[in-house]
């Protein structure tokens, strides 16, 4: 298991050895800057109570909007299994619901409820005004330099997943 001292702000494996290079420190400062000016905005306890996987549903519906059961157990990366358990915990807290379409009720929809759509907005809400801080350190070039490359990424990881 690779860790990452956080006292120094360095990669290293558990001997102290740079982990991975570039991709190393890339990811050290991206999870420093996260830190710092994404979760600021996040009340201490308002996280606690989602898991990841919850907080991954909840964040792919709201991006993505009603989606199948399967498809969004491919879009978050997660057996079926695991989503249909992950689903059930949200509907019972009132933040998902699913719906069988007229036409084929052997598919299941799920979509965000109004209180999974207020989480959505309140955590996206959060994403950006951290993305703002981060942005505000940065020159205009630098800003439109850092978007780009951001989005190329973006792209590539796009096409990569269609074909």
């Amino acid at each position: 298991v690779l860790k990452r001292k956080r006292t120094t702000g360095s990669p290293s494996a558990s001997s102290g050895a740079p982990i991975g290079g570039g991709a190393g420190e890339l990811v050290t400062h991206l999870d420093r800057a996260m830190r710092r000016l994404v979760l600021t905005d996040v009340e201490p306890d308002s996280h606690e109570s989602f898991s990841r996987s919850e907080i991954a549903v909840l964040d792919t519906l709201g991006a993505e909007g009603s989606t199948t059961m399967s498809l969004l157990a491919a879009r978050v990366r997660m057996p079926l299994s695991t989503v249909t358990r992950v689903v059930d915990r949200l509907a019972g807290r009132k933040l998902v619901q699913r719906e069988r379409p007229e036409e084929n009720r052997r598919i299941v929809r799920v979509a965000l409820a109004t209180g999974g759509q207020a989480f959505y907005l309140a955590a996206l809400k959060s994403r950006i005004a951290g993305a703002e801080r981060l942005l505000a350190r940065l020159t205009a070039a630098e800003q439109r330099e850092l978007i780009r490359l951001f989005q190329k990424i973006a792209m590539s990881i796009d096409k990569e997943s269609t074909e």
